[in-house]
């Protein structure tokens, strides 16, 4: 690769993530009179439990607590990603969300990077590389299609397993990514390496310290990745009637270094009763596989005809990805409740493959003069999923979407509670509330997550029967014992639990500490 190749993939990389944030800037920019921005719009449910994880290491802690949950606990080092962040934040004296989205943004350019990296070792031709690139970075089905119908296609809200999608959601999901890209690189380079182990060592501590960080951030990712090596250093020893020792001894190593954080993880989360529990009803399965065929539409179909060239040619890298492929749609149907993570980075593979197909199959067979205009359209509508996505999300926050805004009594509100109140206090309030109190307050909250409230469903259930006015007066005091709560907010939200009514039955005892606008602290005494 030559100075212009890199030029080239530097200026591609920098417009996609910067793009990346110009729908965050505008909903910023749309925010309602009144109101204000969080900062989130791709899942904000799952984005503010990542700002909640956040602010314990803002606090100082390096050990994890379930703050959607009443339950008092010691807490775990675990997540540690997003504790970090949170020390980040505390120690440079910037904004949590600031720091999310810087952390956002530089792990898409490191996915993006590795991605290029990675091609690099695999296309010979600058275009082909190229083509790769972009449909891998960009590339998704028709959601767009099956959005517009009413159906929820993977590429709508399985946001680890196409890249575009990763670059515009979070911080964790683009830089697990990279790694894994990163690991796949140095894999091929220490199998085409025929010198001395010195020759390769700075590979070799490349994709181990990659497989490390991957394992404390994502360990999904190795399954998919180590195990596409597998297939490769397999499919060379069957090949060439030779083992690479060297590269076995690697790769072995690697994965029993990078697992071992998380075994503890899993040690560490059945030994804790209320971090058990949680992981008990933490269950994402995985779509259908009609469901996978819309979700990569076209790029399936090339990725097809690039798994022939693979498979014809069989290189190194063709078994590399042609063993991530597979050993990921292996993963994704194991019997296992997180099984549809084990879908992180399948976009990648997907899109080097559909590349490859374009290129070696398709494009050949076009009309010379026709071929530049025909990738532009191929390309074009592999993206129509990503405008389809943003424009929704845009359309939402024009709206003034709820689940992204806070009025200016609830923000100060949680303020006040942030400022004055102890963060080992449980705060009552509605349900789509308890979503933002641990966010941006630090207050555990009893209910606030479909899976990271501890017994979510029941907890759900009287929480809104609390607010509904469903509780007479002698259900109240147990229901706010129990669960030890020690603020009761009253704001827009639940005032529509309530019918819109200020009925005294919906405050719960107590006495009023802080009011703005429409929205009222009540402190819970015993």
């Amino acid at each position: 690769m030559n100075r212009k190749e890199w030029r080239w993939v530097a200026l591609v990389t920098l417009a996609l993530v910067a793009a990346s944030s110009l729908p965050y800037l505008v909903a910023w920019a749309a925010t309602p009179e009144g109101a204000r921005f969080t900062g989130l719009l791709v899942n904000p449910l799952d984005g503010h439990s990542y700002i909640a994880k956040m602010r314990q290491g803002l606090d100082g802690s390096w050990r994890f607590r379930l703050a959607f949950t009443p339950e008092s606990q010691d807490g775990k080092p675990v997540y540690l990603f997003f504790l970090l962040l949170g020390h980040v934040a505390r120690w440079i004296d910037l904004p949590l969300i600031l720091v999310y989205h810087a952390a956002r943004t530089l792990g898409g350019v490191a996915m993006l990077l590795a991605l290029y990296a990675l091609i690099s070792q695999l296309g010979k031709d600058v275009g082909e590389r190229r083509t790769m690139f972009l449909l891998t970075a960009l590339g998704s089905g028709v959601g767009w299609l099956a959005g517009s119908l009413g159906v929820m296609t993977a590429d709508l809200w399985v946001i680890e397993a196409f890249p575009v999608y990763a670059l515009l959601a979070n911080a964790h999901f683009p830089l697990a990514m990279g790694l894994m890209m990163g690991i796949a690189a140095c894999g091929l380079q220490i199998a085409a390496c025929r010198a001395r182990m010195t020759e390769c060592r700075w590979q070799m501590m490349g994709g181990t310290a990659g497989a490390v960080t991957l394992g404390v951030i994502q360990p999904f990712g190795l399954v998919a990745v180590l195990g596409g090596l597998g297939v490769m250093l397999v499919a060379r020893m069957v090949r060439k009637r030779a083992i690479l020792w060297r590269a076995w001894a690697w790769a072995i190593g690697t994965g029993a270094l990078a697992l071992f954080y998380p075994g503890y993880m899993q040690w560490a989360m059945r030994s804790d009763p209320v971090l058990a529990a949680w992981n008990a009803q933490n269950v994402t399965f995985s779509p259908p596989l009609w469901d996978w065929a819309l979700s990569y539409g076209l790029v399936l179909v090339l990725a097809v005809l690039g798994s022939v060239v693979a498979a014809r040619r069989r290189l190194d890298g063709d078994w590399l990805l042609l063993g991530w492929v597979a050993v990921t749609l292996v993963g994704v149907y194991l019997p296992l409740s997180l099984q549809r993570r084990l879908s992180l980075g399948l976009g990648a593979p997907m899109g080097l493959l559909a590349g490859m197909g374009w290129w070696r199959i398709v494009r050949p067979r076009v009309r010379v003069g026709g071929r530049w205009r025909m990738q532009v359209l191929v390309t074009a509508f592999c993206t129509l999923t990503t405008v389809f996505l943003i424009s929704m999300m845009l359309l939402a926050a024009l709206a003034g979407e709820p689940r992204f805004y806070l009025s200016e009594g609830e923000w100060q509100a949680l303020a006040w509670l942030r400022e004055e109140a102890s963060h080992d206090q449980v705060v009552l309030c509605a349900p789509q509330t308890g979503m933002f109190v641990p966010a941006w307050a630090g207050q555990r909250v009893v209910y606030g997550h479909p899976f990271e409230t501890v017994d979510a469903e029941r907890r759900e259930a009287q929480v809104e029967a609390y607010w509904a006015g469903e509780m007479d007066t002698a259900e109240q005091e147990p229901f706010l014992r129990d669960n030890g709560v020690g603020y009761v907010l009253v704001g827009p939200r639940e005032h529509a639990l309530c019918g819109g009514a200020e009925a005294q039955e919906c405050k719960g005892a107590g006495k009023l500490v802080f009011e703005a606008d429409d929205v009222k602290v009540y402190e819970v005494t015993w």
